[in-house]
């Protein structure tokens, strides 16, 4: 018998049971539940409508990886809200896919230029590729079409599990465009097909919102699909499958209305809807990680602790400006820095291509503690847009010229624990946002000072765990020199503080 004919049965069976009906006696109303969530409570800006945005990515960074595509999800969640009966709201529940790709002119080295083609997968790429942006953050911020009161956040499983801390860095930036339009921003954990994969996914989607400078809610939708019997895993090639995305349709349900989704009319599987809804319930008071974070990655802090940093690099021009923002940073952390030749020397840095063995960073255990690749800057003629491209992946998965794409060749060629990289492309695009009238360039190829600090704070950080600047206070005139050099160190610093423990809130300067 379909929902609705079981909705009509007790329809009548309710007024046969009504006094002077048979004189059966009038049956007394049931109490709500305690936790019984009303639509006032979800619907956060009391506009009478439930508004609600799914983002995620129908490609993966991976091209034989799963990606997590939010359409389906949004579908489903908007059949089950559109027939509950104890729904009285408006409901439109909108999916957004973060993937996206462009083809960019790139000036490469100031000697030629090139169309390359760029693609974006993670939620930082998403947050600052350029096209659309400033429709995107007011979209974001619900000051587009729709005033959302929810924005549900969803993410590549290949990168949640290969890079933590990247997507950490995502989730924060998402979360506070979504909390300055004063909706509720709220992580979904996804999962790939590969189940063995599913205690990581659990681990840094809680470390993530864990980490967030203000309250972000989990819905466990990854381990809700862990607890389904193997009959109810459906196989398919998109990702989710029907069954994962009716599934994690019903966990983001059962956040926000703390009830199963089976009590809704729509009739999809209510075996799904309550083991998702139970696996909210029991997840809220679970211990999902213990102790720091120790996953190896090439974000991970070197943790040095000696007196005097130990250095070497070849001598390109990149580098040497690389060098003077490190020794602006070692002197305002009164630490050592000093060149060597010869073992031990604490980290050599370098390009990731482009230059062969001559100009490239060397992981050689035996010579260098720690190695930083870094991808080479795009020149003047485009940097100023192209590199805002290029953060997560361009032409191919063997390009190196892009942050995660560094990040990824240290991880598939098995360069770790030694290799590190340098997001350089992800601090640029942090200090065009936050410096008005940013140059990224000294010339028409070489960084900017400002950008090389940056570099600099941000490799000071990983080194050795610490804050460079002993007293961070922010300079009073934001057009001074001064502080384009706090704000430097500033995006430097926290940028690497996320990547390695997931966390926003710092030692140095405390909650963004």
């Amino acid at each position: 018998m379909s929902k609705v004919l079981l909705r009509v049965a007790s329809i009548l069976f309710g007024l046969l049971s009504m006094p002077g009906c048979d004189g059966a006696p009038s049956a007394q109303p049931e109490e709500a539940p305690r936790d019984q969530v009303e639509d006032r409570d979800v619907d956060t800006n009391g506009d009478g409508a439930l508004r609600i945005l799914v983002l995620g990515t129908s490609e993966s960074i991976k091209s034989a990886a799963d990606p997590f595509s939010p359409d389906r999800v949004a579908t489903e969640l908007q059949n089950i809200l559109s027939a509950d009966e104890a729904v009285s709201l408006d409901v439109s529940v909108v999916a957004e896919d973060i993937y996206r790709t462009r083809s960019v002119p790139s000036g490469i080295a100031g000697s030629f230029t090139a169309e390359l083609t760029y693609s974006s997968h993670s939620l930082v790429q998403y947050f600052y590729w350029p096209d659309g942006r400033n429709e995107r953050m007011d979209n974001l911020a619900g000051q587009g079409n729709e005033d959302w009161d929810h924005v549900v956040l969803a993410a590549d499983p290949h990168i949640v599990a290969t890079l933590p801390g990247y997507h950490a860095l995502g989730v924060n930036k998402i979360a506070a465009k979504v909390r300055e339009g004063g909706a509720v921003p709220t992580l979904l954990m996804t999962w790939p097909k590969d189940e063995g994969l599913v205690p990581l996914m659990e681990e840094f989607t809680y470390r993530a919102a864990d980490g967030a400078s203000a309250p972000l809610a989990t819905v466990p939708a990854g381990l809700a699909w862990a607890a389904l019997p193997a009959e109810s895993k459906d196989d398919a090639v998109a990702h989710p499958t029907p069954n994962g995305a009716y599934l994690a349709a019903a966990a983001i349900y059962a956040h926000l209305y703390s009830r199963s989704a089976s009590s809704s009319l729509y009739d999809y599987d209510d075996a799904l809807a309550n083991v998702a809804e139970s696996t909210v319930v029991t997840q809220r008071d679970q211990i999902h990680y213990e102790g720091a974070l120790a996953f190896a990655s090439p974000f991970r802090s070197c943790d040095i602790s000696d007196e005097t940093l130990v250095y070497n690099h070849t001598g390109t021009s990149t580098e040497n400006g690389i060098l003077g923002g490190l020794q602006w940073v070692t002197s305002e952390a009164e630490r050592g820095l000093e060149f060597g030749a010869t073992p031990p020397i604490h980290f050599n840095y370098g390009r990731s291509s482009m230059g062969g063995g001559t100009k490239e960073y060397t992981i050689d255990p035996s010579l260098f503690d720690f190695s930083f690749g870094f991808p080479l800057q795009d020149d003047a003629s485009s940097g100023d847009e192209s590199m805002l491209y290029g953060l997560d992946k361009r032409v191919s998965e063997a390009d190196v010229e892009t942050d995660l794409g560094v990040a990824f060749h240290m991880v598939n060629q098995s360069e770790l624990p030694h290799g590190r990289t340098v997001p350089m492309r992800t601090l640029a695009a942090q200090l065009l946002d936050e410096v008005p009238g940013f140059d990224l360039y000294s010339d028409n190829w070489h960084l900017s000072a400002d950008l090389d600090k940056a570099i600099a704070a941000y490799m000071y950080t990983v080194l050795t765990g610490e804050c460079a600047l002993e007293d961070e206070s922010e300079p009073e005139d934001a057009t001074s020199s001064q502080w384009r050099t706090w704000m430097a160190h500033r995006i430097g610093y926290e940028t690497a503080w996320s990547l390695m423990y997931m966390e926003e809130n710092t030692p140095c300067y405390g909650a963004p």
